[in-house]
């Protein structure tokens, strides 16, 4: 009995610590849930503006659309993620279009 006492409290120490690692990882888990971003909600103004743009150039370099983003004091992603979803958007009713006729 008494040559089972440190091989049963080492085993003791080792799932102790294993079930500290699980609830700090359980812990920074649900607070990474907490942070989700938020849906971006685009003003009628910025997006007539996005728009225009569009009709332009739909497929815009980099630098500018970070100029875009700048004027018009939206993040450079959304503005960058918008332009691919109109590209996306567009190709969508091209392809509607072309099945309608046939």
């Amino acid at each position: 009995m008494i040559a089972l006492k440190p091989v049963l409290s080492a085993w003791l120490d080792d799932a102790e610590q294993i079930a500290r690692e699980r609830q700090s990882s359980m812990m920074l888990d649900s607070m990474s849930l907490d942070k989700k971003r938020k849906r971006t909600s685009i003003a009628a103004p910025e997006k007539r503006s996005l728009e225009a743009y569009f009709a332009i150039q739909p497929r815009p370099s980099g630098e500018k659309i970070a100029q875009i983003a700048d004027k018009l004091d939206l993040k450079k992603n959304v503005v960058r993620v918008w332009f691919c979803n109109q590209r996306q958007k567009q190709k969508r009713m091209k392809f509607a279009a072309a099945g309608q006729q046939h």
